[in-house]
């Protein structure tokens, strides 16, 4: 089931500890999607159920890692991400998330940028 799936895709990022590089992320969505490309409902999960554990560098090297492997980011893989930089009082994350989004061309809601700015109003970055 979904669930099950991002349970152990959670677990297993996490094992890589707070240094984990983009290659580390690739190789463990390589173990459990193989060539296929995941659900993008499955990925959004995956960055909430990251964002409940408060490891930011995850969901940066999580979309990196999509990109690289030439799969779809979409405007809920960004408002998940950003939300979840929220929580995290990790407002850097949280706008690189949004310029790398912009940058690569998915088109971005109101709700993307109401994450962002949260995200910087409760880091004490509102200027941002």
């Amino acid at each position: 089931t979904r669930r099950m799936i991002l349970d152990q895709l959670c677990r297993d990022l996490e094992s890589l500890g707070r240094d984990a590089k983009i290659g580390h992320v690739g190789t463990i969505l390589d173990h459990h999607f193989g060539s296929s490309a995941p659900d993008p409902r499955v990925v959004s999960g995956l960055l909430s159920k990251l964002g409940q554990s408060k490891r930011p560098i995850h969901f940066a090297n999580l979309l990196a890692s999509l990109q690289h492997h030439n799969l779809e980011r979409n405007v809920y893989h960004a408002s998940s991400a950003i939300t979840s930089c929220r929580k995290c009082c990790n407002w850097g994350t949280a706008l690189h998330i949004l310029v790398d989004m912009a940058s690569a061309r998915v088109e971005l809601n109101t709700i993307t940028y109401n994450a962002a700015v949260s995200a910087c109003e409760k880091g004490g970055q509102w200027e941002q």
